[in-house]
């Protein structure tokens, strides 16, 4: 695979690399906390767990965005540019990919603080 293309492949992934991260932060960080009995600890103010969940969360969302943000720039310019069909496809689906990957970051970083930490 050449550099540009692997590019490519990694820009379309971005969104999928990044909530997979917070996946396994948010239930990493959940079970080790709630397993050791800390469930209930603050960090100036907040719960632990919420502060960890929110910071997993608004990582990822802002480095799926930034993908998202390229993803969009990508397909400006191939469609400025003469293109190969495959470029065009790639970009198409990293816009998608990034876009509901977006839209799954949120859902799992809003649920956590809908339900108890550790119910």
């Amino acid at each position: 695979m050449s550099g540009r293309r692997t590019g490519q492949v990694l820009l379309m992934l971005a969104g999928l690399i990044a909530w997979a991260v917070q996946f396994t932060v948010i239930y990493g960080v959940t079970s080790t906390l709630c397993g050791r009995g800390w469930a209930d600890a603050t960090v100036l103010g907040f719960g632990i767990v919420p502060m960890a969940i929110l910071s997993a969360t608004l990582v990822t969302f802002a480095a799926t965005a930034i993908a998202l943000v390229w993803s969009i720039q990508s397909h400006r310019q191939s469609g400025e540019q003469s293109v190969a069909m495959t470029d065009r496809f790639m970009s198409h689906v990293a816009i998608l990919i990034n876009g509901l990957s977006l839209v799954v970051i949120l859902w799992h970083g809003i649920s956590a603080f809908i339900l108890p930490a550790c119910a």
